[in-house]
């Protein structure tokens, strides 16, 4: 979809779903900046920020993987199968990261070195929540010209590929870190000006 035309006086339903649509953006793009100063805090002081050996560190990854499920959860596309499959990365992102958490618990810094079985599984899902929100960058590219979308998509799929090949350096895991952060902030409040109708298009293609 990318109809810039109001085919419908939106419901106060229409309007809830693109409220979660938007927050769910929102929420991805504050937790992506609050791992940009985590990585900015390792690479300007070579150590694990104090702030995430308390028991609260793990709840940016926890606001990114949600704020992700809640946003493809009230994402329209025209395609069901496009949708389906943007859907089943963040839930695939979701069941995985539960699971590691049950048997590895928080571990946060293992998955920033992608460190033993307990990092490389985090950083698997975590790849699969930012292929889910890369669905949607991908889709308000291709819908809305905002083309950043595709650029943090492919930005962020070279990173966890790397990432899990061990591939990356601190140095160049920050330079990717900041990169996806800054486009995914210029695209978030990019998608912030446009009008609600645009979330919704035409329903009765749906």
């Amino acid at each position: 979809m990318g109809e810039r035309k109001e085919y419908q006086n939106l419901t106060r339903g229409d309007i809830i779903s693109v409220f979660l649509y938007r927050s769910g953006i929102i929420f991805s793009m504050l937790a992506l900046v609050y791992g940009f100063l985590f990585y900015f805090h390792i690479i300007t002081h070579r150590t694990v920020p104090s702030f995430l050996s308390g028991p609260n560190h793990h709840i940016p990854l926890w606001i990114l993987t949600f704020s992700v499920v809640l946003s493809t959860s009230f994402l329209h596309l025209y395609s069901k199968t496009l949708l389906k499959a943007i859907r089943i990365f963040a839930l695939t992102g979701l069941i995985i990261l539960i699971v590691r958490y049950i048997y590895f618990g928080n571990d946060i810094p293992s998955i920033v070195f992608s460190r033993g079985v307990s990092g490389k599984t985090g950083v698997i899902g975590w790849g699969f929540i930012m292929a889910g929100f890369s669905g949607i960058g991908a889709k308000e590219a291709f819908c809305f010209k905002l083309y950043e979308g595709y650029a943090y998509a492919i930005l962020s799929a070279m990173f966890v590929l790397l990432h899990l090949a061990g591939a990356l350096s601190l140095s160049a895991g920050f330079i990717f870190v900041t990169l996806i952060t800054g486009l995914v902030v210029i695209f978030t409040f990019r998608k912030l000006r446009l009008p609600l109708f645009y979330d919704i298009g035409d329903k009765s293609r749906y």
